[in-house]
């Protein structure tokens, strides 16, 4: 006879890392993207400027096909344009290194659940990008023989941009897939998914709109590598979030006693250990902007630094307890444990807590707010 006995979890439901990981670690890492991205471009393929030319050919006949090939007509305009030239250079040379380090810091500071992530969907991204480089080049509009555009660095002899003397050994055969649209793109979604201030997320967006129109008029790409921007972006996202399920997966221990009642009554117990492999395939939905402004409106009104506790309520999901630094209680229902840890996250001198001795220490209910959690029948 089988006995069965407890079934005992040995990992949490959903690993969380509430400490970013070792900055001395990230540095290395990217030191490491940027190795692999200088080793293949410093073994190029056999026909790799020839084929580069024929893909930046085919890449705009294919948008003449459709009548889209505005890069010309654009480049040209801004080509006249004096300081707008020049500002659209610097723009393209700087903006999207600078995006994306703040975006990478403030993560890292402030919201290091959302930092892991966006950190893994932008080294897979960035991977990918670097193979098409390697597998794919492409000329840029400025530099395709023949096609009528004009090199805006050139002519207004930008610093610091692709074809000024300070770059000149970069690998400038690298049009698609656009990784300025990429990494602004990148940002915008990883501020989104840190739930960053609305301001912030706004001019992030805006960012992305002005990358695009200063990538095709200083004739650097066509419009198609933006859209191959787009996708390695997705791919990268993809990723991370796979990788976020798989840290999900639970090992579960089943312990069970068997005893044989054959020739000896009693034998031995033994244990027979079960792996369950079942991720919870969906995804955490994102924390909305009215629950943020709830929380925030409370410890605005009952003082910081605030306490919170997340509560799983069953099927309607999760209760976010906040302790005021009055000693006030208020509570925000969100849709599960994970979102309520990233409502967490997204506030500002809001401590994550547990209900021990410290934080039942720190509230003070008075008799109204007893009264109310008594019911109505208590008021009777």
């Amino acid at each position: 006879m089988l006995t069965a006995g407890s079934v005992t979890s040995t990992t949490p439901d959903a690993p969380r890392q509430r400490v970013p990981p070792r900055w001395w670690a990230e540095i290395l890492l990217g030191l490491a993207l940027f190795g692999v991205y200088a080793l293949l471009g410093g073994l190029p393929l056999p026909g790799h400027e020839r084929r580069a030319v024929t893909n930046g050919e085919n890449i705009l006949a294919l948008e003449a096909v459709f009548h889209t090939d505005f890069e010309r007509a654009v480049n040209h305009w801004l080509a006249d344009q004096g300081w707008l030239m020049v500002v659209a250079n610097y723009e393209y040379a700087f903006s999207y290194l600078a995006v994306t380090l703040v975006t990478l810091v403030w993560l890292y500071r402030r919201r290091p659940l959302a930092y892991v992530w966006s950190r893994n969907a932008f080294v897979v991204l960035n991977l990918v990008a670097i193979v098409c480089f390697w597998l794919y080049p492409v000329t840029p509009p400025r530099l395709l023989p023949d096609a009528g555009f004009l090199d805006t660095v050139r002519l207004s002899g930008t610093w610091g941009s692709w074809g000024s003397p300070m770059v000149e050994g970069a690998n400038q055969l690298a049009a698609m897939p656009s990784l300025h649209i990429g990494w602004a793109m990148w940002a915008s979604l990883a501020l989104a998914r840190g739930a960053a201030p609305r301001w912030a997320q706004t001019a992030s967006a805006a960012h992305v709109l002005m990358t695009f129109a200063v990538i095709v008029a200083t004739g650097n790409h066509y419009w198609l590598d933006a859209l191959g921007g787009v996708a390695v972006v997705w791919l990268g996202a993809l990723t991370a979030d796979a990788g976020r399920r798989a840290q999900g997966r639970r090992s579960v221990t089943w312990t069970a006693s068997v005893r044989r009642r054959l020739w000896h009554p009693l034998s031995p117990p033994y244990t027979v250990a079960v792996t369950d492999t079942a991720t919870d395939a969906a995804t955490p939905a994102p924390v909305k902007s009215a629950q943020l402004a709830a929380a925030r409106d409370f410890v605005a009104r009952h003082g910081k630094p605030a306490k919170a506790v997340v509560q799983r309520i069953g099927r309607a999901g999760a209760r976010v307890v906040l302790v005021g630094h009055d000693g006030a209680l208020g509570d925000v229902v969100v849709p599960s444990v994970e979102t309520g840890e990233a409502l967490i996250e997204a506030l500002d001198d809001v401590e994550r807590a547990e209900w021990d001795a410290e934080t039942v220490g720190a509230t003070a209910i008075g008799a109204a707010h007893r009264r109310r959690m008594a019911g109505p029948l208590a008021r009777r």
